[in-house]
């Protein structure tokens, strides 16, 4: 019985110190400095005020366009943040005419030109392909989503608000450095957002807006893999 249990004890470390020896990829995460990136791109919002038909009147009344610039950091394969800003409605180049629902209501231009309105956000990014199917540095398309939190300001009606969203993300790697993003989240605001007192009965937190992004993204450090 002795015996039995040394050789078990022999068979056991030997398969120990091959399994440390094997070659395994990973992600480089213990520099401060790796895995940054920064994007840039362009917005379209949908907005949803509390009592309006979203299904069947967002077009034209909840349409508008923007710009968006963010910055992040891939910490592992699978988790990484974003800092986002976006200025929505402001730039008279995107100018439709279709933001009735953007305050102060069914006042067409007047939200614009006021100077639109800014969110500045912080997503928490969570890779779905590296997550289930594993790390690869040589894979084009990665799917993610994305809570977030942050704060939104409506110059329309000189308002602020604090926001809550949800969203997914797809990234596609043309090289090593550059790629192509494309968002689509859904943000919660409070009624303050869309000009409306929380005493008139619509409460917080009952407006929302679909956001869609479509850019750019440069990796600005190297993102490293190792073996060990």
């Amino acid at each position: 019985m002795k015996h039995q249990l040394l050789i078990l004890a022999a068979l056991f470390l030997s398969s120990a110190h091959l399994k440390a020896q094997a070659p395994q990829e990973g992600y480089l995460v213990n520099s401060f400095w790796s895995n940054w990136y920064v994007q840039a791109g362009l917005d379209m919002s949908l907005q949803n005020p509390y009592g309006h038909d979203f299904a069947g009147s967002v077009f034209p009344n909840g349409k508008t366009f923007g710009i968006n610039v963010a910055a992040g950091k891939w910490f592992t394969p699978v988790l990484g943040l974003r800092g986002r800003v976006n200025w929505e409605n402001g730039i008279r180049l995107f100018k439709n005419g279709h933001d009735n629902w953007l305050a102060p209501f069914y006042e067409p231009g007047e939200n614009m030109r006021k100077g639109g309105y800014v969110t500045v956000v912080g997503d928490i990014q969570i890779d779905l392909h590296n997550l289930v199917c594993g790390y690869r540095p040589d894979r084009r398309w990665n799917l993610q989503v994305f809570p977030r939190a942050g704060a939104a300001y409506n110059f329309g009606v000189s308002k602020g608000t604090p926001l809550l969203g949800f969203g997914i993300g797809n990234t596609y790697k043309l090289t090593d450095r550059c790629g192509l993003y494309l968002d689509a989240a859904y943000n919660l605001v409070s009624s303050g957002f869309v000009g409306v007192e929380k005493d008139t009965g619509t409460g917080s937190n009952s407006n929302g807006f679909f956001d869609f992004c479509i850019g750019v993204t440069l990796q600005i450090s190297k993102t490293k893999t190792f073996k060990q």
